[in-house]
């Protein structure tokens, strides 16, 4: 898809823009992953697109929650916690409700939706998850984001979306904060956080509670950002398995991107995909290239 501005813009055009939005999957990946432009950003709109609440019941119960609706509440209020730290950089917050891990199920309602708010707000700049088979709700919510600015583009300029990182299993293990390369991808910059920056993300991430089993897992030390190249969301990622395909997340990605077509289908999109592409195989590999702040 073929979807923003130039790839070569700079992640600092975001701390620049004057309306900037992070639209993200789940509660607490803001935290994980943009403490270092959250933090440094005029003011922000935020989305959380999923209630965080898998419909299995595991993660909920495994938080000591009996229902999915107090699981969800309470990671809302967590959010709500860990973005008051920022203080009134947030101009809003808005939790979209979504129920983990079947975002992918609702795109045409979420690009609607995010169509609305980005012409209503004047978005200039997004920030979103990168599209690499970690999580099946981050590469939705990285679909919809194009998809979206698709349909901007033809109305006037899109915004630029840029990534951070989240993790991928490219190589046979689970990776936590690098970027997969993929074709026309922007150069890798990387956000070292200073020592208030650490202390800011960790109090953030404290105030996710129900997520203390997963959290630790994220680096503390940089964030890495990148303007976002134009995916092919009808490949695979990376060659080999997803890293969602080993977790007993009833997805694979077969069928994500059988999902994927089915919604763009129905968005009129998908003579955006790129041509001349092979379907078979994937670009990717890991981005060793990056540049440092």
């Amino acid at each position: 898809m073929k979807p923003h501005l130039s790839r070569r813009l700079s992640v600092t055009e975001i701390l620049r823009a004057e309306h900037a939005l992070l639209i993200v999957a789940h509660p607490d990946d803001e935290a994980i992953s943009a403490i270092t432009l959250l933090a440094r950003l005029p003011h922000v709109e935020i989305v959380i697109v999923t209630n965080g609440a898998p419909q299995n019941g595991r993660a909920a119960r495994r938080a000591g929650f009996e229902t999915l609706e107090d699981y969800s509440r309470a990671r809302q209020e967590e959010t709500r916690r860990s973005l008051g730290l920022l203080g009134p950089r947030v101009s809003s917050v808005e939790f979209w409700g979504v129920p983990d891990q079947r975002a992918i199920f609702e795109i045409g309602p979420i690009v609607g939706r995010l169509v609305e708010l980005i012409r209503a707000k004047s978005v200039g700049c997004i920030l979103t998850h990168a599209y690499e088979g970690g999580h099946p709700d981050h590469d939705a919510v990285a679909l919809a984001v194009h998809a979206a600015c698709v349909i901007l583009e033809d109305e006037h300029e899109a915004p630029a979306i840029f990534e951070m990182t989240s993790y991928h299993a490219a190589n046979g293990q689970v990776v936590y904060g690098t970027f997969l390369d993929y074709p026309g991808a922007g150069r890798v910059e990387v956000f070292p956080l200073s020592a208030e920056d650490r202390e800011l993300k960790q109090r953030m991430l404290n105030c996710y509670d129900t997520q203390r089993y997963v959290i630790g897992r994220f680096l503390k030390t940089e964030e890495r950002f990148r303007a976002a190249p134009t995916y092919d969301f009808l490949r695979p990622p990376h060659p080999g398995p997803l890293n969602y395909e080993s977790r007993v997340w009833d997805m694979s990605g077969d069928r994500w991107r059988r999902l994927a077509a089915r919604a763009l289908d129905r968005l009129g999109l998908l003579e955006h995909v790129p041509a001349g592409l092979s379907r078979g195989d994937s670009p990717s590999r890991v981005n060793e290239g990056v540049y440092r702040h």
